[in-house]
């Protein structure tokens, strides 16, 4: 496999907070050699699938993910749903999500969290695709509602901050953590220690801006580009080379593309 730079799985190029640099990070990006940047489309913003179809068309090296926030699980509707469904006929969609359940914010009911995450569910069964999962606080209901519906394709736990425990019985599932810059936080020692134990084969780095700044600029907004020291961070605690963790990285990518 040809070296490539790094993945950043989960960033949000749609946001607003980009308007005035977007294509200028999206450069510095692909100068710097990164294998993809996956940009999450929000079906509740009427301008991000359009705005996300377009840098998709502009740059091969731009994946795409959407679906329903369980942030928003109250107000979905059919509107909604058609969004989504729509974007993945038309556009290059690497997977349904982020969805799953909040249960930290509890911004939509928790019941209609479960009903849209199921519905969720549905539609990357539908569309053979694999899910990309919002938890917090909610990875034992995440998983149970994953067994319920039998879903078969693969998984990933986006911006994973669950505990050993639950990151064990995800594991054991086959499926996939992804980290953010929250594992350079000083107080993030129980997070660096699911690092440590999670295989190479069943990880992903992500930035998750314009959110998580990785240490020392935690607070300030974040950019794609700062993958470089989450994958950094990963090495460090993994005690492995950069290169060889971009490379494993890449090949679990290529593997939910199939």
């Amino acid at each position: 496999m040809e070296q490539r730079g790094p993945i950043d799985f989960h960033c949000h190029l749609d946001d607003a907070v980009y308007d005035a640099n977007r294509w200028v990070i999206i450069e510095q990006c692909l100068a710097a050699g990164f294998a993809a940047l996956v940009t999450v489309a929000d079906p509740d913003d009427e301008r991000s699938p359009a705005l996300t179809a377009e840098m998709l068309a502009r740059c091969e090296r731009i994946d795409s993910t959407i679906g329903a926030h369980p942030h928003q699980a109250d107000r979905y509707s059919r509107k909604t749903e058609k969004r989504i469904l729509d974007f993945i006929d038309r556009c290059r969609t690497l997977a349904v999500g982020e969805a799953g359940l909040d249960f930290h914010y509890d911004h939509s009911t928790r019941e209609n969290q479960a009903a849209v995450f199921r519905r969720q569910i549905a539609l990357a069964r539908e569309c053979a695709l694999p899910l990309v999962v919002h938890s917090r606080r909610a990875e034992a209901e995440v998983l149970r509602l994953l067994d319920e519906e039998g879903f078969d394709q693969p998984v990933v736990f986006h911006c994973y901050t669950g505990d050993r425990e639950a990151a064990d019985e995800i594991l054991a599932r086959g499926y996939f953590l992804s980290f953010s810059g929250i594992i350079t936080f000083k107080k993030a020692e129980e997070l660096r220690e699911v690092v440590e134990r999670t295989p190479l084969e069943r990880l992903f780095s992500e930035t998750d801006s314009p959110y998580l700044a990785p240490e020392p600029e935690r607070g300030r907004t974040n950019s794609p580009l700062a993958v470089t020291r989450i994958v950094e961070k990963i090495a460090a605690i993994k005690k492995v080379e950069v290169t060889l963790l971009l490379e494993q990285i890449e090949k679990n990518y290529r593997r939910l593309k199939r």
